[in-house]
């Protein structure tokens, strides 16, 4: 297993870096950016080994949360075009282009153009010469500056939709990382459609407020469930119907907060309740928070996944250490996000359908990428940025289909590889290899990351890994209508849906809980008539943020079972930090009997 997969041309490089390796020993290490103390185990030890890397400074976990800096999350800006420019009178000079709706905080100093313009660019006139006496981070950072990112990075171009990381979305508004019809304000959504507010969703249709669930149609406020429909609040149910308050039941119809009910008692009871009005609604969410702590947690919410450890594995064959990874990664350690039949990955964060990435982030349909973000069908790269079906590069931001590149300057392949040997043996000597990119260079605006919540990160973790912090509606990132609007408090949104009158949509509102302005678009207004749900009185960044909250974290504790007290190892849940485990042969039981 331990066999290197690295590049066997850095001789000088692979000299050295053998002598660090063959005197590492497992045992406790402390993490140089937050503190934490971590075992440093065999099996870590042979992933080093494998890739031919040194060990980072940085626990596991920390990786995690650096990378987390790095990801999209939920986040929307507006960014000038970098070819519009200003005239000394303040008037354009040269084609007026519309500010552009992206993912990067302009606050980062990174630039974006819109993903069609950025394709048809060719960013290697941006190469440089390495210099020995700079730090390699220092001149990659300079290049980074100089290349814009594509706006919203859609891997399938969306039709009618404000979307990012798009796998095909239509009609769709302020979705990411999803494949959805005629849906708002989604995230990991895939297969959904007429749907808003769906995290970790997958078949959802017809549906409001959905975390990590398959197959729900008809339904509102449910969460960790399966093949459901014409229900609301569910946890942990399987094959339910016409359920209002449910939790740990499998193929039940007719209930009503656990109660069975007839058939004309509960229609009866379903048509008293009005979830159009606020002030209902938020008394029954209320409740049923109540009835998701008195349940039942099983210690994970793995399925099929066979010699495994981690949450929300599915169909993972020897994935340790590891979150999320969905439909059939093999073999992986220490990864989040992995999706699709990876292999051989290590401290890596979405790998898709990818082998032998080493802490990386986003590198999907690639191999052997070490250290890179945002490569994409791309072989043999390291501390690359952005690059499309690349080969054998190091150092590079914004190429597509190209090879033996170092810092966008194009070399011969014997000049590439005794270049790449002597930058590798400098970095090492400085302790600068092994490590990933610096948080301060990422270009998303850390709070909206993802990183607070999937990976459990205070800000004194953020301050410790350097992460940049700015005011969100600086430099113009909302939008000059709305930075110069006067907004109307969120508190004056109507208590009920039906007096959500035309006069709302578009207009400029203040979320003071987050410090941040919006406005309702038409879609949501109309969804919130149809569904009669009551519309809701914060920002939508912060609505997908609560349902981060309900879903399990990348984040680990010791517990023990309720019922055998076998000690467990589960994930946090930031809305739901009390819980009652049960390991999965006792949760079974449990079920058996009361589900």
């Amino acid at each position: 297993m331990y066999t290197s997969t690295r590049m066997s041309q850095t001789p000088n490089y692979d000299v050295k870096v053998k002598t660090i390796l063959d005197t590492l020993k497992p045992g406790e290490r402390v993490c140089s950016m937050t503190g934490e103390k971590w075992m440093m185990t065999e099996e870590e030890i042979g992933w080093y080994k494998k890739f031919n890397v040194p060990p980072p400074k940085v626990s596991p976990l920390t990786r995690w949360k650096h990378h987390g800096a790095w990801y999209v999350g939920y986040q929307y800006w507006y960014q000038k075009h970098p070819e519009t420019r200003l005239r000394s009178d303040g008037a354009t000079d040269g084609q007026a282009r519309k500010p552009i709706i992206c993912t990067v905080h302009p606050a980062t100093g990174i630039k974006v153009l819109p993903d069609k313009e950025w394709f048809e660019k060719d960013f290697i006139s941006a190469g440089r010469d390495y210099d020995p006496s700079r730090s390699l981070m220092e001149q990659w950072r300079d290049l980074q500056l100089a290349v814009p990112m594509p706006a919203n990075r859609n891997h399938v171009e969306p039709v009618n939709s404000i979307a990012f990381v798009s796998q095909g979305d239509e009609n769709s508004y302020f979705v990411g990382a999803s494949k959805s019809r005629n849906s708002l304000y989604c995230h990991v959504a895939m297969d959904t459609e007429d749907s808003a507010e769906v995290y970790q969703g997958f078949s959802v249709t017809n549906s409001f407020n959905v975390v990590h669930s398959r197959r729900i149609f008809n339904c509102q406020y449910v969460r960790e469930s399966f093949d459901c429909m014409n229900s609301t609040f569910l946890f942990d149910c399987r094959n339910c119907e016409f359920c209002f308050g449910a939790t740990n039941k499998r193929n039940k119809k007719h209930l009503w907060f656990n109660e069975q009910l007839s058939e004309n008692e509960w229609k009866k009871r379903r048509a008293e309740v009005d979830l159009g009005s606020r002030k209902i609604l938020d008394e029954y969410t209320a409740k049923f928070q109540k009835l998701v702590d008195d349940a039942v947690w099983p210690e994970n919410f793995n399925e099929q996944a066979e010699n495994s450890t981690g949450e929300y594995l599915t169909k993972t064959t020897k994935v340790r250490e590891s979150y999320f990874c969905e439909e059939g990664a093999l073999n992986e350690y220490s990864c989040n996000f992995s999706l699709g039949t990876s292999e051989n990955c290590a401290f890596s964060g979405y790998p898709v359908f990818a082998t032998d990435i080493y802490y990386s982030g986003s590198c999907s349909r690639g191999s052997k990428c070490s250290f890179c973000f945002l490569c994409i069908q791309s072989q043999r790269m390291e501390y690359s940025l952005l690059c499309y079906n690349c080969e054998d590069c190091f150092g590079c931001v914004g190429l597509q289909r190209k090879k033996f590149c170092i810092l966008n300057k194009q070399y011969s392949e014997e000049e590439y590889w005794q270049r790449v040997d002597e930058i590798k043996c400098k970095m090492l000597e400085d302790k600068e290899y092994g490590e990933f990119f610096p948080a301060k260079y990422a270009p998303s605006y850390w709070a909206d990351s993802g990183a607070p919540v999937w990976f459990d990160t205070s800000k004194e973790d953020a301050l410790g890994m350097g992460c940049l912090f700015f005011d969100p509606e600086s430099e113009d990132a909302i939008g000059e209508s709305l930075a110069n609007a006067t907004p109307t408090p969120v508190e004056e949104i109507p208590d009920h849906v039906n007096d959500l009158t035309d006069e709302w949509i578009s207009r400029p509102l203040y979320d003071v809980g987050s410090n941040r302005r919006f406005a309702m678009i038409k879609p949501e207004v109309e969804l919130y008539r149809h569904m009669k749900i009551a519309p809701p009185r914060k920002h939508f960044i912060s609505r997908i943020k609560d349902l981060w909250l309900e879903a399990n974290q990348a984040s680990f504790i010791e517990t023990k079972c309720e019922a055998c007290h076998k000690p467990l190892r589960v994930a946090k849940n930031a809305a739901h930090s009390v819980r009652r485990h049960l390991c999965r042969k006792d949760y079974l039981a449990y079920l058996e009997k009361n589900g």
